[in-house]
């Protein structure tokens, strides 16, 4: 496909995020049981329509429930996709389950070789070490929460926007060498591996768009 590029893909994983939430969000150290708590949790409210940015303010999305919040237990975000979108190039986590509910229409996810579509209402859990991703092939936008409850996957995201503004003002792009290794060892510490090979193949045969900004 002559508008894939690997930098395409770098940049889905990002973006599917960003574009997602921009266009359509107008729409006491005591031990219990097994887990350790090293301090209270404290009373929290995420109103509806409301993020809960990083400390230095960064953002991707929606971010909800923070791993801070929690004492590094669980985290959430919030995602929409437009219509006729892909989410992410196929990947695996090493370490990362993921548990998503969709809030509104139907969410097409991919977990090695099956596809089940998961509609409003609706929970499923992607488990670590198999290949996975999600789209939305409707004609209506999708939207929904990705739960986190073994990592802090959100500040993967926000980790891409600054690795991109330093890229930035060093004056280098993405797809340099310096970017590609940023990336890598990103990658790396949060026990994501890509697949890019797979992601022409589900573009074209869902009629899928990508996020090119």
């Amino acid at each position: 496909m002559e508008y894939y590029s690997r930098r395409l893909a770098i940049r889905q994983m990002l973006l599917f995020t960003i574009g997602g939430s921009a266009l359509l969000n107008s729409y006491a150290g005591k031990e219990k049981s097994t887990v350790i708590y090293q301090s209270p949790l404290q009373e929290r409210l995420v109103r509806a329509g409301t993020i809960s940015p990083a400390a230095d303010g960064i953002f991707v999305g929606a971010p909800k429930i923070r791993s801070e919040f929690t004492n590094d237990q669980f985290c959430c975000h919030e995602i929409t996709i437009p219509p006729k979108f892909a989410g992410p190039p196929p990947h695996s986590h090493r370490d990362l389950d993921e548990i998503m509910f969709v809030i509104e229409g139907t969410v097409s996810v991919m977990v090695g070789d099956n596809v089940t579509d998961v509609h409003a209402g609706d929970y499923h859990l992607r488990p670590h070490g198999i290949v996975h991703t999600f789209w939305n092939s409707g004609d209506m936008p999708v939207r929904f929460i990705d739960m986190y409850p073994n990592q802090d996957f959100i500040s993967y995201f926000e980790d891409k926007i600054r690795i991109e503004n330093e890229l930035k003002s060093l004056g280098l792009e993405i797809d340099s060498p310096e970017g590609e290794k940023m990336n890598n060892d990103l990658d790396n510490k949060f026990g994501l591996e890509f697949f890019y090979d797979l992601f022409p193949p589900l573009i074209e045969k869902y009629g899928l768009k990508i996020y090119e900004g």
